[in-house]
């Protein structure tokens, strides 16, 4: 009987790093840490704690990071907020703290979202899907022929960067309209209340109040204008809303109505659902990356 194969996977974020173990394609269960922020070395002493206290031998880790990550070279250009780790190759860097070093790979978060939702989500049956993620930040990635689209300086699908309202926004990017920091803010400012007193997602559950209303309504317009421009740019078969706000039940046929509202958007109709996976995306999606683009590396599907 075959060893059985293991992977780590990393899905580095601002304020916290998860982490879990497949077993041939079966996801354990998640653990949590605070990303170490204030060197790169206690970033990688973090990281190469978990994988060497792990009790199984890994066969390979898979990391998920934010920023513009140049697959080619595994070079994190950009890591979002974490300025410690621009210009690094996290991978290849991360072997010296390992007692047994393994291959890695490395993947955009946004990239890694889309790819669980290829792999075991809402696009398992799709060549081209677009996918945009809503948190405190707007981010996003293109699944086109059948594969990620990166680009030639590995930013292809910053959806957050769109500039949507320059007459009376300027340069404002759609990242200033759409982040769920903006709901929380306008909430303040309506109801002059603290800063902090609010759960943006909270507001989805109190519609039938007029103001509370007319603040979402404004934020899921500039959703559907998103999802517009998305689907005049790329024509996929489908687009996917992420992040946690996206959970909420009531966005989905809000945004639809908003759609509908658009006169052009008839010559699209292209199919907008939410994501499957939420938690978990860039855990999943990082493993998948580690299984189809590692070079010689064998694909094991996950269960």
């Amino acid at each position: 009987m075959a060893a059985s194969k293991h992977i780590l996977a990393f899905e580095i974020g601002t304020f916290f790093t998860r982490y879990v173990v497949f077993e041939d394609g079966r996801m354990g269960i998640p653990g949590t840490i605070a990303t170490p922020v204030d060197s790169v070395e206690s970033f990688y002493q973090a990281l190469a704690h978990i994988a060497n206290n792990q009790r199984c031998q890994l066969d390979g880790i898979a990391i998920s990071v934010p920023g513009f990550i140049d697959v080619s070279k595994q070079l994190a250009v950009t890591a979002g907020a974490l300025g410690m780790l621009y210009k690094h190759e996290i991978g290849k860097e991360l072997q010296e703290y390992l007692d047994n070093p393994v291959p890695t790979w490395m993947e955009n978060d946004a990239n890694c979202a889309a790819m669980a939702e290829k792999l075991s989500g809402n696009a398992v049956k799709l060549d081209d899907f677009a996918l945009i993620t809503i948190d405190s930040g707007v981010g996003g990635a293109l699944f086109l022929d059948g594969k990620i689209r990166r680009g030639k300086d590995w930013r292809a699908g910053e959806l957050g960067m769109m500039i949507p309202n320059y007459e009376t926004g300027g340069f404002c990017t759609m990242q200033d309209y759409l982040s769920t920091i903006v709901l929380a803010e306008d909430y303040v400012k309506e109801f002059d209340v603290p800063t902090g007193s609010i759960v943006p997602a909270s507001l989805f559950r109190r519609l039938d109040e007029p103001r509370v209303r007319k603040i979402v309504d404004k934020w899921i317009d500039y959703l559907a204008i998103a999802v517009f421009n998305i689907a005049a740019i790329a024509d996929p078969e489908c687009i996917l809303l992420g992040g946690g706000i996206c959970r909420e039940q009531q966005i989905l046929p809000m945004v639809n109505a908003a759609l509908g509202r658009i006169p052009q958007w008839a010559d699209f109709r292209t199919s907008v659902k939410r994501c499957r996976h939420t938690n978990n995306a860039g855990l999943i999606g990082a493993y998948y990356a580690f299984e189809t683009e590692g070079e010689g590396l064998e694909q094991v599907p996950i269960r």
